[in-house]
């Protein structure tokens, strides 16, 4: 998969430079992106150590949302 990524990078690039069209910069960009998260070596985007009396709360919102009240969640 990471040859086949650095295949395309290299080809979008090349086109984009060429003149070819704006959205072979756009692909050679999305390339990558997926290049360096497949790359990532740790995955852990938060770690903390969970002790006794402890409260953690996971919630998964839009970036611009606004979080639950807490009195809300039961």
């Amino acid at each position: 998969m990471d040859y086949l990524l650095r295949r395309l990078i290299k080809l979008a690039t090349g086109k984009g430079m060429r003149g070819e069209h704006w959205a072979w910069f756009a692909l050679a960009a999305g390339a990558f992106v997926l290049q360096r998260a497949r790359r990532r070596e740790d995955p852990v985007v938060y770690s903390r150590r969970v002790e006794a009396g402890d409260r953690l709360i996971i919630s998964i919102r839009p970036p611009n949302g606004q979080p639950l009240d807490d009195s809300s969640s039961g």
